[in-house]
C-alpha cells in the first residue's frame, strides 16, 4: 500500500473518507502540526509513543526511549503523544537519525522539535507545532511506546490511535487512516484522482467553464 498511498495526495484522501466511505470518526490532525523540516509524502503504520512531563528526578528512566528503538519496524512513521507538553523540545537530529535507522521514514509530534538545520539537511521529515532549543532530559520523557494515544484533530478534541493505525503526511499536513478503512479509502481515493486528472486535462481545452462543469460536475 505503501507505494500506492504515496502516489496520492492529501485532498483526495479527505473526499473518499468524507463522501464516499461517510467516516463518521476524526481523522483529520490539526493543522498547527506541520513538516517542519523537509517536503515529501509519507504513508506507513504508525509506530505509537506516548510522553509525560517529569515531575520528580526520580521519574527519570531514559531506557524506556532506548528500548523503544529495538521494536521500530521499517516503513513506519514514528507519532509522539506528548501528553499536550509544550515547555521542551520533543524531537531532535540525534532522534531522527535513529528512527531512520531503525526504519521510520518520518515522525509526527504533537509538541516541538530542535536541530531544525541539522535533521533539514538529513532530509528528514518532522512533522510537528515547532522548534526551541529546550532539551526535554529531566523535564518530558516517552513513557511508552506500542500504546493507544491521541493526537489533536481540525476541528477540535482528539484522534484516538494505535499502532495498528496509519499514517498519511504531506504538504497539506497530517492524516490518521484507521485501520478499518485503510484498504477501501485508497481505492476510492485512487478512483478520485483518476477523476481528477481527467478534469485538470479538460480545464486545459476550454474557456468555457460553464459547460466544463455541467460536462464534468463538481471539481
Amino acid at each position: 500500500m505503501k507505494k500506492q498511498y504515496e502516489q496520492l495526495y492529501a485532498g483526495v484522501i479527505y473526499d473518499a473518507l468524507i463522501f464516499d466511505i461517510e467516516y463518521d470518526k476524526k481523522f483529520v490532525v490539526d493543522n498547527s502540526i506541520q513538516n517542519l523540516t523537509s517536503t515529501g509524502t509519507y504513508f506507513g503504520r504508525a509506530f505509537t509513543c506516548l510522553g509525560n512531563k517529569v515531575n520528580d528526578p526520580g521519574e527519570i528512566n531514559d531506557m524506556v526511549r532506548i528500548d523503544m528503538f529495538k521494536e521500530f519496524f521499517n516503513n513506519s512513521i514514528q507519532v509522539i503523544d506528548t501528553s499536550s507538553d509544550t515547555s521542551v523540545a520533543h524531537f531532535g537530529d540525534i532522534s531522527g537519525k535513529l528512527a531512520r535507522k531503525f526504519g521510520s521514514d518520518a515522525v509526527v509530534v504533537d509538541g516541538y522539535t530542535r536541530d531544525v538545520d541539522i535533521i533539514s539537511k538529513d532530509g528528514y521529515s518532522v512533522f510537528c507545532k515547532g522548534a526551541t532549543p529546550i532539551d526535554a532530559y529531566g523535564k518530558w520523557q516517552i513513557v511508552d511506546y506500542k500504546c493507544d494515544i491521541k493526537l489533536p484533530a481540525m476541528g477540535g478534541g482528539f484522534i484516538e490511535l494505535n499502532s495498528d493505525d496509519y499514517i498519511f503526511a504531506d504538504g497539506d499536513g497530517v492524516l490518521v487512516i484507521h485501520s478499518d478503512v485503510v484498504k477501501e479509502a485508497l481505492k476510492l481515493a485512487k478512483a478520485r484522482l483518476d477523476s481528477e486528472d481527467k478534469v485538470r486535462m479538460e480545464v486545459q481545452k476550454t474557456n468555457d467553464i460553464v459547460s466544463l462543469y455541467h460536462k464534468i460536475g463538481r471539481w
